[in-house]
């Protein structure tokens, strides 16, 4: 089904790629509270956590502004997406690109100047990796999945940088690299199901991903799978991190629901992935897959999160 933008404003909030500007605030959001421990020296500051959200929000859709107005032509030839603002004929090619490098340069420069300059500087790195190298690799090579994994996994150490900034010393901490690892690991799986699920329309667009020159779904499958399992470790290490076997409280212990939540949503993503692998089954599973993979994110961020905050 194509995506459909009818008023002005619904045009131009259609151009921010909403679903995917809230992912990015989330993971930011995941990162901050996921760090060390809330503390004397790394205290929830609101107005940080404010200027971070809204920083993010902007940064991210603007990239998707600019996305749209770089691929518009490419959108215009494929179902899914023809009836976006800028192929529609909604918004000028032009105002696309200005709205999307306005929004950038208001959501890095009040990261930037409100937050810290090293998270303001990763989102700079976010908006420039998914622009200017991922958006061109997507018409040249099959590697612009992982070349794309990069800017999607950075906006948890964005997080994380301003968490730990607020004490005058910006840096990452371990839980913020192990939060960077399971979003850069998990976006394979999740981006392979949606090739096999519209490799027609990417093919008509001119997208060089997996799909369109394996047909058969093999590459995405393997791709998929070499993915999927460094993720598990991943998600296993904050599991580990996070959780003491030996802690009376339900919410920190083994009792914790939390925990089986974050464990059950990841062993049905991985259990997808195997039958994603089969051949017989590849086209059937790819839906469910997709879906799964979605859910699975907020579902484990949000449980992090909660263990941290209770």
């Amino acid at each position: 089904m194509s995506e459909r933008a009818g008023s002005l404003p619904a045009a131009y909030w259609e151009l921010t790629k909403p679903r995917l500007s809230f992912l990015s605030v989330l993971t930011a959001l995941a990162g901050y509270f996921c760090s060390e421990p809330n503390s004397s020296q790394n205290p929830v500051d609101a107005r940080v956590l404010v200027c971070l959200a809204i920083g993010t929000a902007l940064a991210a859709g603007g990239c998707g502004a600019v996305n749209m107005w770089w691929e518009s032509e490419a959108d215009a030839k494929m179902e899914r997406t023809r009836n976006r603002p800028i192929p529609a004929g909604i918004i000028r090619p032009g105002a696309a690109l200005l709205f999307g490098m306005l929004l950038i340069a208001l959501g890095v420069g009040l990261i930037w100047t409100r937050v810290n300059p090293l998270a303001g500087e990763l989102t700079a790195a976010t908006a420039i990796s998914y622009l200017f190298f991922y958006t061109p690799l997507k018409t040249m090579t099959s590697w612009c999945t992982l070349v794309g994994s990069l800017p999607g996994a950075i906006p948890p150490i964005i997080g994380t940088a301003a968490k730990l900034g607020q004490n005058g010393d910006p840096r990452i901490d371990a839980m913020g690299w192990l939060l960077f690892g399971l979003l850069f690991f998990w976006q394979v799986p999740h981006f392979m199901a949606l090739a096999v699920m519209c490799r027609e329309d990417y093919a008509r667009g001119g997208f060089k991903v997996a799909t369109v020159d394996d047909p058969t779904g093999r590459s995405a499958a393997i791709w998929a799978m070499a993915f999927i399992l460094p993720m598990i470790v991943v998600a296993g290490e904050i599991v580990r991190t996070f959780f003491d076997p030996a802690c009376a409280s339900s919410l920190k212990g083994w009792a914790s629901p939390f925990l089986w939540v974050s464990l059950i949503a990841g062993a049905w993503f991985f259990k997808l992935t195997l039958e994603f692998a089969l051949p017989q089954r590849r086209s059937a599973v790819a839906k469910p897959l997709f879906l799964a993979s979605i859910l699975y994110l907020p579902v484990v961020l949000l449980t992090l999160t909660l263990n941290r905050i209770f």
